[in-house]
C-alpha cells in the first residue's frame, strides 16, 4: 500500500494489532514502532491509550512515549510517563525519565511536570559505575535518566 505510513515496512494498522500480542516484548516493539512513525500514525491513538493500562510496566512506557510522540497534545502522555518514574523496577524509572528528557523542554505540557522530574535528582539509588553507587549497567539507573531530563529541562 503506497502512501501508507509504516516503520520497517509493516504498516501503521500491523504495528496497532501488535499492541494486542501476548507477548510483551512485542507490544513494547510495537509501541517503539508507532513512536518511530509518529503523527502520520494518528489511528494508533485510541490503542495506545488502552496501552496506558498494559499489565508490563516497561510496555505502559514505551506507549506513553507513543502516544507522546504520535499526539503530542494528548494529556494522557506526560502524566503516564512520569507515574513511572515511580515504578518498582529501576530501569522502567530509567526508561519513563531518559523518554521525558527525549521529549524535550518544548514539548506540551512538560513545564508542568518538572518540579517532579527535578526530585529525581535526588534518587540515592545510582547506576554501576557512578560514584559511590551500585545498581544497574550504566546509563540505565534512575539517577542517570533523570540528570538527563534535567539537563534537558534547565
Amino acid at each position: 500500500m503506497v502512501g501508507q505510513p509504516s516503520y520497517l515496512g509493516v504498516a501503521t494498522g500491523d504495528w496497532v494489532a501488535a499492541l494486542k500480542s501476548s507477548d510483551a516484548l512485542e507490544r513494547r516493539l510495537a509501541a517503539h514502532a508507532l513512536a518511530e512513525i509518529g503523527p502520520a500514525a494518528r489511528e494508533a491513538v485510541p490503542a495506545l491509550i488502552v496501552a496506558l493500562r498494559d499489565p508490563e510496566s516497561f510496555v505502559r512506557v514505551w506507549a506513553a512515549a507513543a502516544l507522546a510522540r504520535v499526539q503530542p497534545e494528548n494529556a494522557d502522555a506526560i502524566p503516564a510517563l512520569v507515574a513511572a518514574t515511580r515504578d518498582g523496577l529501576s530501569f522502567v524509572r530509567s526508561l519513563a525519565a531518559w523518554h521525558l528528557g527525549r521529549l524535550g523542554p518544548r514539548h506540551p505540557g512538560i513545564e508542568s511536570v518538572v518540579p517532579e522530574l527535578r526530585e529525581l535528582l535526588n534518587d540515592k539509588e545510582r547506576a554501576r559505575g557512578d560514584p559511590g553507587g551500585a545498581g544497574e549497567p550504566r546509563g540505565q539507573g534512575r539517577t542517570t535518566g533523570g540528570a538527563e531530563v534535567s539537563r534537558a529541562h534547565g
